[in-house]
């Protein structure tokens, strides 16, 4: 999936987010298929493509991995040595207003660019051993985490009048400022209306905002039709989903029965990225009864299955690469049961189970919330941690339905709203792009319908409320920006009234408006705001 950068077109999927990533080398007992050994090494590199703006982020602490004996007994490595690593520390950033852009860590550890994604992560000082979780909490004895929080200090801006408006700030944390109960009504169809109007232009969905007026084009990649696909889904349009899918059959790879990132690109299939399609061809055939579209489903899951690694449970990320990712690690365990649902194949269910294993087997964080990936060539473990795979854990989860499943979907979903964990802003606002955190909504919307996740839906609610009341564009209603900072003056203001912003300046992003003018439309993404149509259906449903 990609996340858009003024300059990359081309790549497809979420690439995975690398913050602190420790090197694990083998040093003793190299198997024939292990290079010659290197010491062990600890590096700080940040990805380029998920590197968005977030609002004032926290920063969040993460223990040392010592996963040597584990990942080696996975790949196949009798005898591994392991040895103490050195703290790296990785220093939070303010919040910027430029749009993302690639960039490059500096080769210094405390060195930190812009506003990633993801709360900026932290190692501790001690090296500490992570074993896989053999214990689960149970729902008589777990319940959400909702410390208070500090009041945020007195809101300070850049410019004389958005300074004016923040002195009159109530301060407000999320929990005291928006409503737990749901406010957007069926706000989702207007979104997926304006979606039509401003994107789909002479036949085919453009990534460009008609808004603009300047006849440009930019086809979409495969991660957007397929967020878009399933917002339109959601909508219960079926001539839409149809539509729709008309124009991702441009993308199928023939020799794969997956679907590239662009058209002709069969290099560039990613796991993630085919998921999430085969969620729309699975409402496409549920909508329709066409049995072409379970057909494409099931193919696939055909390919799909060709990615999990050595049949570990570990997806890889892309075709052809090492990365073991998260995000398609549980999005592939969520197909298959959203698969098993209609086609019944009980391998499907060992397949969404062995998937799970493995994550909370090797890539799960003491505090509960999952590392991003692992290199299965390298060892090297990525520690960013994105509120998407969370999500497809506790939609797998509570699918799988049995006592042990359920009750690591709650202690998933404890560690997501924990207000001191990752995912939260000084202000309680949960910090991830629309792009990834919609599936947390979705994730927490599945939990939901079991009747056993009630006591999270006051702060999942004011989440979603949230986004509604201050990432909408005040004058581009059914429209959003990825966040208020990110936002034009008039948004931001709006949220500058009630949170505090002490920290952190905005300066309107010179690409803000059509043309580099310094006024006028404010054109929106396509991505976020597919993404947001998902969010808001949520919200009418919770």
């Amino acid at each position: 999936m990609l996340v858009f950068l003024p300059f990359i077109v081309t790549l497809g999927a979420t690439a995975p987010i690398v913050i602190n990533t420790v090197v694990v080398t083998q040093t003793v007992g190299i198997s024939q298929n292990l290079q010659t050994a290197q010491a062990q090494n600890v590096q700080t590199t940040t990805s380029p493509i998920q590197n968005n703006e977030v609002d004032t982020p926290k920063t969040a602490s993460t223990s040392r991995l010592n996963l040597f004996g584990e990942i080696a007994q996975l790949f196949g490595f009798a005898n591994v040595a392991t040895t103490a690593l050195d703290a790296v520390q990785t220093t939070p950033s303010v919040v910027e207003t430029t749009p993302p852009t690639a960039f490059t860590a500096s080769s210094s550890p405390s060195s930190s660019s812009s506003s990633p994604a993801v709360a900026i992560l932290s190692t501790s000082s001690q090296a500490t051993t992570i074993t896989p979780s053999s214990s689960a909490a149970t729902f008589s004895n777990l319940l959400p985490s909702s410390p208070n929080l500090a009041p945020p200090s007195q809101a300070v801006s850049s410019s004389t009048s958005l300074s004016q408006e923040t002195s009159q700030s109530s301060n407000f944390l999320l929990d005291e400022a928006v409503s737990s109960t749901p406010q957007s009504g069926n706000a989702y169809q207007a979104t997926i209306n304006k979606l039509w109007q401003r994107f789909w232009q002479n036949g085919k969905w453009n990534q460009e905002d008609s808004i603009c007026q300047d006849n440009s084009y930019q086809m979409p990649s495969i991660w957007d039709m397929a967020v878009l696909g399933k917002a339109i889904a959601n909508s219960g349009d079926t001539n839409g989903v149809e539509t729709t899918i008309s124009r991702i059959l441009e993308y199928y790879d023939s020799g794969t029965g997956a679907f590239s990132s662009t058209p002709n690109s069969p290099s560039e299939i990613y796991s993630d990225d085919n998921s999430q399609l085969l969620w729309v061809f699975l409402d496409a055939y549920k909508m329709t009864n066409n049995q072409e579209y379970l057909k494409y489903a099931e193919g696939i899951m055909d390919y799909l299955k060709t990615q999990n690694y050595q049949n570990s449970g570990g997806i890889l990320w892309q075709r052809n690469h090492s990365y073991i990712a998260s995000i398609s690690t549980t999005e592939v365990a969520l197909s298959a049961m959203r698969l098993y649902e209609i086609n019944g194949d009980d391998s499907l269910l060992e397949l969404a189970q062995s998937c799970m294993d493995f994550m909370f087997k090797y890539l799960q964080d003491t505090d509960k919330l999952f590392f991003d990936g692992l290199d299965s060539g390298s060892f090297s473990v990525n520690q960013g941690k994105l509120t998407y795979t969370v999500g497809c854990a506790i939609s797998t989860l509570v699918k799988l339905g049995s006592q042990d499943a359920l009750n690591k979907a709650l202690e998933l979903a404890t560690a997501a709203t924990n207000k001191n964990g990752a995912f939260y802003t000084s202000q309680g606002i949960w910090n991830n792009s629309l792009q990834y955190v919609h599936l947390l909504f979705v994730g927490f919307g599945d939990a939901f319908a079991t009747g056993k996740f009630d006591h999270f839906k006051d702060e999942v609610t004011r989440q979603g409320n949230y986004i509604y009341e201050f990432d909408q564009d005040p004058n581009d209603p059914n429209l959003y920006f990825d966040s208020a900072s990110s936002g034009t003056p008039d948004t931001y203001a709006k949220y500058s009234k009630v949170f505090s912003t002490s920290g952190s300046t905005y300066k309107p992003n010179k690409n803000l408006y059509c043309s580099g003018s310094s006024s006028g439309p404010a054109p929106k993404s396509l991505l976020t705001n597919a993404s947001a149509g998902q969010i808001l259906y949520q919200l009418a449903n919770y």
